[in-house]
């Protein structure tokens, strides 16, 4: 807020300090620059806060949520069933997840660049041909059951050789050939 009424304050003295435009520009450049960082820190923190939130308080359905790899290593087991290259560099995989406990589990925030990515063996991303809709940033598994969730991957210029999930990598089998 200093800095706003700073700003307001250098902008109606812009004619005394037009000899000074090199002032007038560093102090507007600050302006500019701490209201920028201080709004994305706002929204870090308020991504920040739903992800905590989430976690942290029952869901609806009293889901655990996993957004995290020590979450997903602690109540999902993952593996890569099934790789097909389905077009020139596009390769659709087919993922088990399998929930371990006696509650539901859910993935979050599978919209997140950092979330999924597919690895070619020689350690180059490509990601989701198309992002993923709404319905689709979350998996629910039920309890003591499974599910597989298919994606596909477009710019694979390589053979995939490794998924990641939520910074967990799970090897990808040999693709087959559509």
């Amino acid at each position: 807020m200093k800095k706003a009424v700073l700003a307001l304050a250098i902008f109606m003295s812009l004619p005394a300090l037009a000899e000074e435009s090199s002032v007038v520009k560093d102090s507007i450049k600050s302006t500019v620059s701490g209201v920028i960082a201080a709004g994305k820190d706002a929204l870090s923190g308020v991504k920040d806060g739903v992800d905590d939130g989430r976690q942290s308080g029952s869901s609806i359905d009293g889901a655990i949520i996993v957004t995290d790899k020590e979450s997903l290593t602690k109540y999902v087991t993952v593996s890569v069933l099934s790789a097909e290259k389905v077009a020139d560099q596009e390769y659709k995989l087919t993922l088990a997840l399998r929930n371990n406990t006696d509650k539901i589990v859910r993935l979050s925030n599978l919209n997140e660049s950092k979330s999924l990515i597919l690895i070619d063996k020689d350690g180059f991303i490509s990601s989701l041909k198309t992002p993923l809709t709404p319905d689709e940033f979350d998996i629910t598994i039920p309890e003591k059951a499974g599910v597989k969730q298919r994606y596909v991957f477009g710019g694979v210029e390589d053979v995939p050789a490794t998924l990641r999930l939520y910074g967990m990598d799970i090897a990808v089998p040999a693709p087959v050939t559509k």
